[in-house]
């Protein structure tokens, strides 16, 4: 069996087991880790997080892209998907826990350090305040220069970016996905890195 395959078989056994606290109705596709993969921070020795990893699709387009994968964070509050995650991504080191609560996690050592943020988090569904305490924490486990890359089925934003006192932009859109899914990138800084679209 495939690791895509294998990767879907835990998706539906989790989905039907919890399916208000999987976010999705199949796991993220190929195409849509390609686009990710290609919009990470890449400096040699980028330190990437990953919020709700989920099975991991995404994280094996970040290795594939060439994150090493000693260099990832991944954190995901379903016990049977972390197993699969250490199992599967043995050099990464993967947390278990409430991935809207980066900073909790998060060790003190990378507080600061990480380069790019990925949520696969559904924060469209949350609330302003709830939203601003989210971003506030992924912007404070970054270094200055990094930044947030969130995926959405949503037409628009995921993030009211204004109100947020964030620079947003939408980055690709991955039409392979189920449904298709559009990457937005955020930021507090001015620039954003050049888009790598899909």
């Amino acid at each position: 069996m495939s690791s895509y395959a294998a990767e879907i078989g835990l998706f539906l056994r989790r989905w039907l087991a919890n399916p208000l606290r999987v976010g999705a109705i199949l796991p993220s596709s190929k195409a849509l880790a390609r686009l990710v993969g290609r919009n990470v921070v890449r400096d040699g020795n980028e330190v990437v997080l990953e919020l709700g990893a989920g099975t991991g699709t995404i994280t094996r387009g970040l290795v594939e892209a060439g994150v090493p994968e000693a260099n990832l964070v991944l954190v995901e509050l379903d016990p049977d998907m972390v197993a699969y995650l250490r199992s599967r991504f043995p050099k990464a080191r993967v947390i278990e826990g409430d991935a809207t609560r980066p900073l909790d996690l998060l060790p003190g050592h990378l507080v600061g350090r990480v380069d790019t943020v990925i949520s696969g988090i559904p924060a469209l569904q949350f609330p302003l305040e709830k939203q601003r305490s989210y971003m506030d924490q992924c912007f404070a486990a970054c270094q200055p220069e990094g930044y947030v890359l969130q995926y959405t089925y949503s037409l628009k934003s995921p993030l009211p970016y204004q109100l947020l006192e964030m620079t947003g932009r939408r980055l690709g859109l991955a039409l392979a996905n189920v449904p298709p899914a559009h990457l937005w990138g955020y930021t507090r800084e001015v620039a954003m890195p050049a888009a790598a679209a899909e």
